[in-house]
């Protein structure tokens, strides 16, 4: 019997769902009603449906799949997987992974550390949240441009910083061009090389 791996978030009412990567059986992705989606521009691929997790997961259960809990995941988790969750825990945890490895999401990180009125106006310790992968606007690695929005919340304030980042070839790394705080007291940029461009790549990489 196949197994199905769901996240904690297995009660929420409404979709979209991501059910999928890249590895997931095309079949019981059509019966899913799950259609292919990219992150970060073209670097990770997944398969999301509209329906609810919880008709999801009625679908599968009726089809001889068998859910197990959470606390079981990492047991069982070799192989393809699947997910009834808006969150698909376990392909969502590792582009986060991927995004935490891209050379300009480090660097941004050691800028911000450094910088006195950057951290006297969000207020120490900072603390970083996960990105939002569906936001494809603010989220995404082009052949020479990338752009994340990272979440921020320290004791002072909290939002968003903006990192952008160029390359000079698809085989170089990128490097921070840009960041940018976007918090609750205001906006203030905190780094700029002027290198920058306003210019979207990021469905360029195809």
């Amino acid at each position: 019997m196949p197994y199905l791996l769901i996240s904690t978030q297995i009660r929420l009412e409404c979709g979209p769902t991501f059910v999928g990567d890249g590895a997931s059986d095309p079949t019981l992705m059509e019966k899913l009603e799950a259609s292919p989606t990219k992150q970060l521009g073209n670097e990770y691929m997944e398969y999301v449906t509209q329906l609810p997790p919880r008709i999801v997961l009625n679908r599968l259960e009726s089809d001889g799949w068998k859910v197990v809990q959470n606390a079981t995941l990492i047991k069982i988790a070799a192989g393809t997987f699947l997910a009834g969750s808006t969150g698909l825990y376990l392909a969502q945890k590792h582009v986060q992974k991927k995004v935490r490895s891209l050379p300009h999401y480090s660097e941004s990180l050691r800028i911000v550390s450094e910088h006195e009125t950057a951290l006297s106006a969000i207020g120490a310790p900072i603390k970083v949240g996960a990105v939002d992968l569906a936001d494809n606007r603010h989220n995404y690695v082009g052949k020479l441009k990338s752009q994340l929005r990272i979440p921020i919340t320290g004791s002072l304030d909290c939002g968003h910083m903006d990192v952008m980042a160029v390359r000079t070839s698809e085989q170089s790394p990128f490097y921070t061009a840009k960041i940018r705080l976007d918090l609750q007291n205001g906006i203030v940029t905190i780094y700029d090389t002027k290198d920058w461009k306003d210019v979207d790549d990021s469905l360029a990489s195809d």
